[in-house]
């Protein structure tokens, strides 16, 4: 991982710390996902791929990670 990379890395976990932790394993995901979503755009930068939609199926999967967790806990 480059540098640059990495120090994006760094700003984006430390402004993650400032989420709340809305259930078990919420940060979790969503440092998955912004490690996801770096990959997704170098990958992106060398083969063009369709990033937005490979992005979009990524956050509605942790949205959905959210929902289930807040769900399973009020019954």
């Amino acid at each position: 991982m480059a540098y640059n990379d990495k120090k994006i890395l760094d700003v984006l976990r430390e402004e993650l710390d400032k989420v709340p932790e809305r259930c078990p394993g919420y940060k979790k995901e969503l440092d998955d996902l912004l490690v996801t979503v770096r990959v997704l755009e170098y990958d992106h930068a060398i083969k063009k791929i369709n990033v937005i939609k490979k992005i979009a199926d990524r956050v509605h999967r942790v949205g959905m990670f959210l929902y289930r967790s807040n769900s399973g806990s009020k019954d």
